[in-house]
């Protein structure tokens, strides 16, 4: 009997696109009953379905988190999603970007500022962080229940690997923010920001250790040059 499919569908990791991919994938057609995605409402801890991930390095993901709701809520003043998040206008206008968000993230004695924390996890997709779609599932994973990770910095070549699709010219919703993630995050935003996203570094290092995650991959999403 064939098994089902969850798509982990973790926000601003190229999501959208392969969920687009998934009908047209031979693979996904000829070796599952059926396939479903979870997204922002997290996760379901099942032990009986495959899984297949999208991924992207923490940092990137961050960054184009914070672009993406600031030009919805701020520049676009989109009326549905100026009031979606209790509190995530408000922190938007406050730190403007995320660099200036991430330098205030520890104080002067490395403590961390539990205020600027908590303004962090009020912003969509910050919020909903990758250890929150994994860590439910770290129990239930193994190298038998993984279909495969693709990752965002690859996106194009995972998933001819691992769907058989050509993904080549397919993008989807893409934010052309005018700011740049290197004239925004300085070294101490980094050093904050690698220390406050340590659970995702660690899920990321979970799914390498299982062989769901090849070195290519580990490189490129490690890699915030």
């Amino acid at each position: 009997m064939k098994k089902s499919l969850q798509f982990v569908h973790i926000g601003k990791c190229g999501g959208s696109t392969v969920n687009s991919l998934l009908d047209n994938s031979p693979f996904v057609q000829n070796n599952y009953s059926n396939y479903f995605e979870s997204h922002i409402n997290g996760v379901n801890t099942i032990s009986s379905c495959d899984y297949l991930f999208v991924l992207r390095n923490p940092i990137r993901r961050a960054f184009s988190a914070f672009e993406w709701r600031k030009k919805l809520v701020i520049d676009d003043k989109n009326p549905e999603q100026q009031g979606r998040f209790s509190g995530e206008q408000e922190v938007l206008k406050k730190y403007i970007s995320l660099g200036n968000m991430a330098r205030l993230l520890y104080r002067s004695d490395g403590s961390l500022d539990q205020k600027v924390a908590r303004d962090f996890n009020l912003i969509h997709h910050l919020r909903e962080s990758i250890h929150f779609y994994i860590n439910p599932l770290v129990s239930i994973l193994s190298t038998e229940n993984i279909l495969g990770v693709i990752c965002q910095e690859l996106l194009a070549e995972d998933c001819s690997r691992i769907l058989g699709v050509d993904a080549t010219n397919l993008f989807c919703r893409r934010n052309d923010s005018k700011t740049s993630i290197h004239s925004d995050l300085d070294v101490l935003s980094v050093a904050n920001l690698r220390r406050f996203l340590f659970e995702d570094y660690q899920c990321i290092i979970k799914l390498w250790s299982l062989g769901a995650i090849s070195n290519k991959q580990l490189s490129a999403l490690l890699d915030e040059s």
